[in-house]
């Protein structure tokens, strides 16, 4: 992704809840680079329904809740739209009925996405700019430790990858690949180097430790997947910041994949009707 805000990293964040995979025979004798593609490629589906839930906890500071329904879909062939996003607010009450809509581009086309939200209350839909001061939605984000950076998968190729000892963790045999960021090469990365615990029998990352630039554990992220049909799906996503003991937590419920979304689920007029018109 390109020079984008918070706002198009929550929603883009959404489009790679899906991935895809095709295990070998002989995944212990896979390279760093290998096991890094094929975690890359985790398949989950062509397009969902599901409803989010965020849990941010401050340490010290009561619980903070935002839950929304959303509507994913990925495009394919010569568009050069990679996916869209519409995310409806459910929680808190005061706000609900506010949604989102997000039309990301292919990365390799270096353009800016384009947003709306809707504002129930004026009975509007405004598009959200690239610059100028923050809006709400950046805001809700700002004490969240699950963040861009951390949730839309990073290409491989954006990295230098090293196999560490193989490990189990809860009884799953682990790849462990410490990753590195490339000088030069890429979009700003905040981190020094990534150390990921990659499932050896279908490559799914279940723990992800974050390194700052003086080498200092920042945060761990945990992963808890679950299959619907081919498809493999985010079912929770914990987020914990060493240094200050913040937490955020992400529960994705309600998942349905590959219901069929057109065009017309992701529209200004969708927008306003709300995720039960949405097919």
């Amino acid at each position: 992704m390109n020079s984008r805000n918070v706002l198009t990293g929550w929603l883009g964040i959404i489009i790679f809840l899906f991935s895809s995979i095709a295990a070998t025979a002989h995944a212990e004798e896979l390279s760093a680079d290998a096991v890094m593609k094929k975690s890359f490629a985790v398949y989950g589906g062509d397009d969902s329904l599901s409803k989010i839930t965020f849990i941010f906890q401050e340490k010290g500071d009561l619980e903070k809740k935002l839950a929304y329904s959303m509507a994913w879909k990925k495009f394919q062939g010569a568009s050069d739209v990679d996916t869209k996003v519409i995310m409806f607010r459910d929680f808190p009450p005061d706000a609900k009925g506010v949604s989102y809509l997000g039309i990301f581009y292919k990365p390799e086309l270096n353009k800016n996405d384009d947003e709306w939200i809707y504002l129930p209350e004026l009975r509007m839909v405004r598009r959200l700019s690239h610059t100028g001061p923050k809006h709400a939605k950046e805001e809700e984000f700002s004490k969240s430790e699950l963040r861009q950076f951390d949730l839309v998968p990073r290409n491989p190729d954006d990295d230098t990858h090293q196999l560490l000892p193989s490990e189990t963790m809860e009884g799953v045999a682990c790849h462990v690949i410490e990753s590195i960021p490339k000088k030069g090469g890429g979009e700003f990365y905040p981190y020094g180097k990534v150390v990921r615990w990659i499932s050896k029998e279908n490559f799914l990352p279940l723990r992800i430790d974050y390194y700052d630039e003086r080498n200092k554990l920042q945060k761990q992220q945990f992963t808890k997947w679950k299959k619907i049909g081919d498809a493999w799906v985010w079912e929770e996503v914990m987020g914990t910041n060493i240094q200050t003991g913040n937490k955020t937590l992400l529960t994705i419920t309600d998942i349905k994949v590959n219901v069929g979304l057109t065009d017309e689920s992701f529209s200004k007029r969708a927008m306003q009707l709300g995720i039960e018109n949405v097919k």
